[in-house]
């Protein structure tokens, strides 16, 4: 007895079946491999957090300052216009971590090299730069470092403040936290610690400032 083939009609059947399981698992896994670079993100903001907390140990009970004047040329131009004699706060914090893959989030493409370049994935508060731990009230509290955005055109991520300025060349925001892992983003607290929190970006930006429940941002 000679066995039938499928129909045409059945053929579809089955490449529209086929499709409508991808529509529905491809996300899913999409959101999978995300969670995984997010813990691995988190882990890098824990271990980072914790070497400013080294750091202190060693520089006065002072948090690290988002940039350093060495007066040797650099990369960074910080303040706009002003010159390039720095150093941005990864560079003093590196060696208590000493391992460069810790400042590269495996969700965001650029790569920080170790060297003066402002373009990292992480960034520390503006509002902590250079303060002592004794002038914080609340650490558990106090955002230290987060995952960072650069706008389009910019270099300076790596700090982060609650004001959010615009980068005028294509109307974006810098400074800013983005919602980098599944609608959120991983802090690192002034105690050593870290956790993931959402960010609810739309609404920050139409406020002008970013707010997270349960963080603050000053001493």
């Amino acid at each position: 007895m000679r066995r039938r083939g499928f129909t045409l009609i059945e053929l579809l059947v089955v490449i529209a079946i086929i499709a409508i399981l991808a529509a529905i698992l491809f996300p899913v896994f999409a959101r999978a491999r995300e969670k995984a670079r997010q813990s691995s993100c988190l882990s890098n903001v824990k271990q980072i957090a914790l070497a400013c907390m080294m750091y202190t140990q060693d520089y006065d009970e002072r948090l690290p300052r988002m940039y350093f004047d060495t007066g040797v040329p650099g990369s960074v131009v910080y303040p706009a216009g002003g010159t390039s004699n720095g150093m941005i706060w990864p560079n003093p914090v590196y060696p208590y971590v000493n391992n460069i893959q810790v400042f590269n989030c495996p969700s965001w493409g650029t790569r920080w090299s170790g060297n003066y370049s402002g373009t990292v994935p992480y960034g520390i508060s503006s509002h902590l730069s250079g303060k002592a731990l004794a002038d914080l009230k609340r650490p558990a509290e106090t955002i230290l470092v987060a995952d960072s955005y650069n706008a389009s055109g910019s270099s300076q991520c790596y700090y982060i403040q609650r004001n959010i300025q615009i980068w005028s060349t294509d109307g974006k925001v810098r400074n800013a936290i983005p919602a980098r892992h599944n609608e959120g983003a991983n802090f690192g607290l002034a105690d050593g610690h870290a956790k993931w929190h959402q960010v609810d970006y739309e609404g920050d930006v139409a406020r002008g400032y970013q707010e997270f429940s349960g963080f603050i941002w000053g001493p």
